[in-house]
């Protein structure tokens, strides 16, 4: 077994994980958040198949993201949400109907900006990361240790970001999981949840618990079998595209 403390801090360094936009002639954009301590390497592939397909598509990389875990330790929620909402209101500006992707925190994200701004046609939700067991622990934590490191790292993966949990950031992700709980009653957009049964990051009931909490009567949830957190890049790509276009197309 590798000692963790071998592992390098940020996975894949050389990958392209920065904010992207991709513009297509279309009145359907599609805004893609990625999640806790990744970047938007979670959710490129996916994007690059929703704009091969003919839809405008932008993702933010978060701040404190891509950056170091101390960076990340020094942002929280309301700068995540606020990068967010800039991302969905820059493209409500050049197309008529506006869908949300969210991986894990991205999830998150994406519930909240529903509930603020109804008039989305829909959101897509992967893995969200509403219950993961202990990190209400991390604000206790923080004042006296930057990090830790993960439990469940895949060093073959192309999955890019920190293979530690910055405390103070996970304090904020604890926040954000508590707001979202609040907030779903509020939530009336179509909604479609994708949960891996493989998933060690969070607990699988998420899914489960925000489709029977949320104000929304056009639900929809996808178990996949052998998929573990991050779907979008390790589950059954072409299984999940073939769903989440179908889902876009018959809302628009």
């Amino acid at each position: 077994m590798i000692p963790k403390s071998t592992f390098p801090i940020f996975q894949n360094p050389d990958s392209v994980g920065t904010s992207f936009d991709w513009p297509a002639r279309s009145e359907t954009g599609v805004v893609c958040f990625h999640g806790f301590t990744a970047t938007t390497v979670e959710v490129r592939k996916f994007a690059e198949s929703l704009h091969q397909a003919g839809y405008s598509v932008s993702g933010p990389l978060l701040p404190g993201h891509g950056e170091s875990p101390e960076a990340l330790n020094k942002v929280g929620r309301k700068d995540w949400f606020r990068s967010a909402e800039n991302a969905y209101l820059q493209m409500q500006g050049k197309c008529r109907n506006v869908f949300l992707v969210g991986e894990s925190t991205g999830a998150l994200l994406s519930i909240l900006l529903a509930a603020k701004y109804p008039q989305i046609k829909g959101i897509l939700l992967f893995s969200p990361a509403l219950i993961i067991h202990g990190i209400w622990m991390s604000k206790f934590i923080w004042p006296f240790k930057a990090y830790t490191y993960k439990k469940h790292v895949d060093l073959t993966s192309t999955w890019q970001g920190f293979n530690v949990i910055p405390l103070h950031g996970a304090g904020e992700l604890s926040k954000l999981q508590s707001r979202t709980r609040r907030t779903l009653k509020k939530v009336t957009v179509p909604v479609i949840v994708f949960q891996g049964k493989l998933d060690k990051t969070i607990d699988p009931m998420s899914s489960e618990i925000i489709l029977e909490k949320i104000g929304s009567s056009d639900t929809q949830l996808v178990w996949l079998e052998n998929s573990p957190h991050v779907i979008l890049l390790e589950g059954p790509f072409n299984d999940v595209m073939e769903l989440s276009l179908d889902f876009i197309m018959s809302r628009n």
